[in-house]
């Protein structure tokens, strides 16, 4: 509640040092230091001088700049105001000096007869009226401007953060059903043939959907999770397969537990799965995690069969396609993503994370 007050009062509390500060260095401490006696008129004068700098001040943020010069059609007359603005503080400065009887020159010329080696450049007293005013127009144009531009940036900011935020969403919406399609699917399947394997199935089904649902939920897991998260997912698919296909994973027994997005890598396995299955021919598919320094390296290579030769590099589906962009936004300038046949005629995608 107190810092909520003091944040709330803050601006409030920096004008009035700036001005207490201002009033001190520009219209007191100099008649302080004359050496000479001054009637207590000429304070009150003085104290009327600062409520015109501040009245200039206040009107220039407040009503001209934003009424005309943000409008491009009145920046001209905009000009004119300020030299209104400046003729008429000049002119209530002088009204003042008559109605508190202040005669400036005649107080000049006595500070020049007590101080004889005190350099006045020949400029009257009244001068340093406009020069002040046209300092204090100048200074509340920057702070105007300097204002709005921060406001702006943390308007593109807090534009950007929420449309990076409601694209994740979309993109990770678009993951997790279609993974869940494929696996009900698998699973209708299972029953239709082996209630055993139906029941496991529907086991580590449960397990990975409370993954989804409820651990990863806040945009973050550990390495460990996602790697639990995977397994289960091969175990799950491995369970349809023919003796076919051969699968191997292998992931580090122990792991260095770091913070990263959920399901980066799922897409990249199932499209293995996907593509590099065949109830006919041979085939395999190999999934390697590896853990460095300041690294992760997840590595799937899986055989291409038939049709699939002509076409793979424009079939990834929709989740490999995602995976790039949630990459873009989530990891820019610290992930290589690479997909496509290697040399070996197989097909491979490499995916790395920069930790630092």
């Amino acid at each position: 509640m107190a810092k909520s007050l003091f944040r709330k009062n803050a601006s409030l509390l920096v004008h009035i040092i700036a001005w207490v500060l201002l009033a001190f260095i520009v219209l007191y401490y100099h008649p302080i230091t004359w050496g000479i006696v001054l009637p207590l008129k000429f304070w009150l004068k003085q104290v009327f001088l600062l409520g015109i700098m501040m009245a200039v001040f206040y009107f220039n943020i407040n009503f001209l700049i934003p009424f005309l010069l943000e409008k491009r059609n009145h920046r001209i007359i905009y000009i004119g105001a300020i030299l209104v603005l400046v003729v008429a503080g000049t002119a209530l400065n002088s009204i003042s000096n008559k109605l508190f009887g202040i005669n400036t020159v005649m107080a000049t010329r006595a500070l020049a007869a007590i101080q004889p080696n005190r350099k006045t450049f020949g400029f009257p007293f009244e001068t340093f009226i406009p020069t002040v005013i046209l300092l204090l127009i100048g200074f509340g144009t920057t702070i105007s401007f300097i204002r709005k531009w921060q406001t702006e940036v943390l308007l593109r900011q807090k534009y950007e953060q929420e449309k990076v935020s409601t694209e994740l969403q979309f993109l990770k919406a678009q993951i997790n059903p279609h993974f869940f399609f494929n696996t009900l699917n698998n699973i209708y399947s299972y029953t239709l043939t082996d209630g055993d394997i139906a029941r496991t199935a529907i086991t580590n089904l449960s397990k990975m959907m409370r993954y989804v649902l409820y651990d990863s939920q806040n945009g973050q897991v550990f390495l460990g999770q996602e790697l639990n998260f995977l397994n289960d997912y091969i175990e799950l698919m491995k369970l349809r397969l023919t003796g076919k296909t051969l699968v191997k994973y292998e992931f580090p027994a122990q792991v260095k537990e770091i913070i990263l997005s959920p399901m980066l890598f799922l897409p990249l396995v199932e499209n293995a799965f996907k593509h590099g299955t065949s109830n006919v021919e041979h085939g395999f598919i190999t999934v390697t995690l590896q853990q460095l320094e300041n690294e992760i390296e997840l590595s799937v290579r899986n055989t291409i069969f038939g049709k699939q030769r002509q076409n793979v590099e424009t079939s990834n589906g929709i989740g490999l396609a995602n995976t790039q962009r949630r990459l873009d936004l989530l990891y820019p300038g610290k992930h290589v993503l690479i997909t496509g046949i290697n040399a070996n005629n197989e097909y491979e995608a490499t995916l790395k994370l920069f930790t630092r």
